[in-house]
């Protein structure tokens, strides 16, 4: 009873502590840029965030100067590329003329408002042809610069479905251009094929064929010009290289293993890399997690590689990476399976994987600070529907930064009850008081049992 009633005083003053606003031990100021227009704001993540903060990032809060809470949408930080996307450039044909026997010349000018021009499409419906193009620039329409020398546009088409009729210009000014092509006709075996033969009964003595050549010319339906603009555009997740604090290894002589015990900042992790001095070689290898089961911590294995560099002559081949599901653990191990083989050179390990930031709209004239750090905290739930709109409309987000880090101390430091609940030492001293119990509960009973008389025995 006594005992019920000590672990029913513990849950209970578990339950109190809970329900105390939680104690962030660290705090970092924003710095957003003096822009003077609202924007929203976008605050990376880095390794001192990520060494203290909860593996869910549940205990992040953003305050204002007031100490109230401001919504913000966690995200992956995205790469970026650039895609060239093709315009047409108005422009109207002016000239044409022949080129010497068999050649033209066609002269395209620009519209006034036009883009500068960045390349052409020769339109034609022909196939089955292959020509060789000169393109040349001025502004007047009489100083001509050549731009492009012996361009080819070509037809396979009665071998595949190739063909090419870009021709890419050189970064220029130009409002005019001159398109020489001067060969324009090509020779071509008819498709018809003229066989003659002798026959003597139904025996064949003699057998002629006869193949017509023809000449077929370009037939240009139009030149159509264009101009390139680029834009920036979201790209997968960007993956970022991270330091290890410290890596340390050591030989499993019965297995005939080298075990790399690694160190971090407890980063989002997607792989390691390493630097591996040794010129020739091919293991296999399996990064490891501590996996707690009960009071008992087992190793799991989150991925495996086959580590390989081959250098001779020519041939400079290394894949020396290992990639897993994105992991924020302070402590991994690395198994490399030597076999019979030398134990491998380590020199150097870094770690790769994403990033994170908060994205929030800040109010004017307010100033913020990023919190994090407590232990027992709930996910917090906010609105995201208006930065999620923002995202969809395309409006791109200005980056932010956190300032130094500083360490809160509480007024006065509080006994983790809760904490204690969950640590060996209370379930150990909780089985303890349980066994001394039961063995005093046996001790009464026995002595009870010893203390009655036995009725066979008395007069």
């Amino acid at each position: 009873m006594i005992a019920k009633i000590a672990v029913l005083g513990c849950l209970l003053f578990a339950q109190a502590q809970a329900n105390e606003a939680p104690a962030y031990r660290f705090s970092r100021p924003v710095q957003t840029p003096d822009s003077g227009q609202q924007s929203l704001l976008a605050v990376p993540l880095d390794s001192a965030v990520y060494a203290n903060s909860a593996a869910d990032f549940r205990d992040l809060r953003l305050t204002d100067q007031n100490g109230i809470e401001t919504p913000y949408l966690l995200q992956k930080i995205a790469g970026q590329k650039t895609v060239s996307r093709r315009q047409p450039a108005r422009s109207e044909t002016v000239d044409l003329q022949k080129f010497g026997d068999e050649g033209f010349v066609i002269t395209v000018k620009l519209d006034k408002n036009a883009a500068n021009a960045d390349g052409l499409s020769l339109v034609t419906s022909q196939h089955d042809f292959e020509y060789a193009l000169q393109i040349h620039g001025s502004n007047d329409g009489e100083n001509w610069q050549l731009l492009v020398d012996k361009a080819l546009i070509y037809d396979y088409s009665r071998y595949m479905s190739v063909g090419n009729r870009d021709v890419a210009i050189p970064a220029n000014s130009f409002r005019q251009f001159k398109i020489v092509v001067a060969k324009a006709n090509q020779t071509r075996v008819a498709e018809l094929l003229e066989l003659t033969r002798t026959l003597r009964g139904s025996e064949e003595l003699q057998r002629q064929e006869a193949t017509q050549l023809q000449t077929e010319a370009l037939h240009v339906e139009r030149i159509d010009l264009w101009h390139l603009n680029s834009e920036t555009l979201a790209a997968d997740n960007q993956s970022f290289d991270y330091p290890v604090s410290s890596f340390k290894i050591s030989q499993d002589e019965e297995h005939k293993t080298s075990v790399v015990d690694i160190e971090t900042l407890r980063q989002p992790l997607t792989g390691f890399n390493l630097q591996i001095m040794t010129p020739n070689f091919s293991r296999g290898a399996e990064v490891q997690i501590p996996l707690q089961q009960g009071i008992a911590t087992q190793m799991q294995t989150i991925g495996n590689a086959t580590l390989e560099a081959l250098h001779y002559q020519d041939i400079s081949r290394d894949q020396t990476g290992i990639s897993f599901p994105e992991q924020r653990q302070a402590h991994y191990r690395i198994l490399i399976r030597n076999q019979d083989n030398p134990i491998l050179h380590i020199n150097t390990i870094t770690g790769s994987g994403l990033g994170y930031q908060l994205l929030f709209l800040p109010q004017a004239d307010v100033s913020y600070r990023l919190q994090y750090g407590a232990d027992h905290v709930e996910a917090p739930r906010y609105d995201t529907a208006p930065i999620q709109e923002l995202l969809r409309r395309g409006y791109q987000s200005t980056a932010a930064g956190l300032g130094p880090e500083t360490a809160l101390t509480p007024d006065e430091k509080k006994f983790d009850f809760a904490k204690l609940l969950n640590s060996h030492l209370f379930l150990g001293l909780a089985i303890g008081l349980m066994v001394l119990v039961l063995a005093w509960s046996l001790f009464r009973v026995g002595k009870r049992l010893g203390d009655i008389p036995d009725s066979g025995n008395s007069e």
